[in-house]
């Protein structure tokens, strides 16, 4: 090989493993296991993908990825195994953007390729893919047969990235919450039905309180975010009830929801405490709880780091 062809390899070398390595990494942003798990979410339960066995096929493919980055740059079994098994993965991965392209298959917005830290639609992904593959089969065609007999520092390195992930993002989607919280009778279950089973978000709001209003909004976009996100539900003070499909309407989606009478929203809710209020229950179990707009108030990331907790 002359120093042209080796430089021009290179570059294709370096160029697929960055590519690989980026989206592996991406995969993870900005908190590993939401970020899979909302990859799951997305990409795989969608394509028939049970919840549980999703968790560990997304992980097999993620470390896949990220092994996939780190071998091209090795000398093991470059053209024998490692180029034809990135072109197979980079054309699953088409075949697949190819039905949300043409609309054969429902696609979401953002094809998943590098998380949520580079947004990506499926057009975009599928050229990104074919001009891949052809650098792949250039490289192919540039690099020469080798004798490899190192076939288990491929192994090593896949098992290796899978160890890595596994640590950072342990598959908690196959845990049930029944078997770490066991059902108990809330004060709330005499008031609202069904607010005992399962997780749940519940809400004291007023539908004129800008603030409640503001948090709703907050817990719409957070659902979006995270799919295993708990079951919202609402209770509103009955004052100016007409403002409930405007309160809604600003949230950006409609929860469940009741009206209770304004002595009655109090003493659910407790008269020391204020709106919005919000209790984060497990099969009637109260995990935590944010009141008012002050020092215990209501704040995103309390409640993701909540909801991580209990999965931990």
């Amino acid at each position: 090989m002359n120093t042209k062809t080796t430089y021009v390899s290179w570059i294709i070398r370096i160029l697929i493993s960055f590519l690989f390595i980026l989206s592996a990494v991406a995969k993870l942003y900005p908190s590993p296991y939401f970020a899979i798990t909302t990859f799951e979410a997305k990409q795989l339960v969608p394509l028939g993908f049970d919840q549980c066995y999703g968790a560990y096929f997304s992980r097999l493919l993620i470390s896949f990825e990220f092994a996939l980055g780190i071998l091209i740059l090795l000398p093991f079994y470059l053209k024998r195994i490692v180029i034809p098994a990135t072109i197979l993965l980079l054309s699953v991965f088409c075949v697949h953007l190819s039905l949300s392209v043409f609309g054969i298959m429902e696609g979401a917005a953002n094809c998943g390729c590098f998380g949520e830290l580079i947004p990506m639609t499926p057009t975009e992904a599928l050229i990104k893919n074919i001009l891949s593959i052809g650098l792949l089969i250039l490289l192919f065609k540039l690099v020469k047969q080798q004798k490899n007999k190192h076939f288990i520092y491929l192994i090593v390195v896949y098992l290796i990235s899978l160890g890595a992930l596994f640590y950072v993002a342990p598959n908690k989607s196959c845990e049930s919450l029944d078997d770490k919280f066991e059902k108990t009778n809330s004060i709330y279950s005499q008031y609202i039905k069904d607010i005992d089973d399962g997780e749940k978000l519940l809400c004291f709001f007023a539908p004129g309180c800008d603030h409640c209003m503001a948090t709703a909004r907050q817990l719409d976009s957070l659902s979006l975010l995270n799919p295993v996100f708990p079951e919202v539900y609402i209770v509103f003070m009955n004052e100016e009830p007409e403002k409930i499909p405007s309160f809604f309407e600003f949230a950006g989606r409609e929860f469940r929801y009741e009206i209770m009478d304004v002595a009655q929203f109090w003493k659910v809710l407790g008269f020391e405490n204020d709106t919005p209020g919000i209790y984060y229950l497990i099969n009637g179990n109260k995990i935590n709880s944010y009141q008012g707009i002050n020092e215990y108030k209501f704040q995103p990331y309390l409640l993701l780091k909540d909801i991580e907790n209990v999965k931990n």
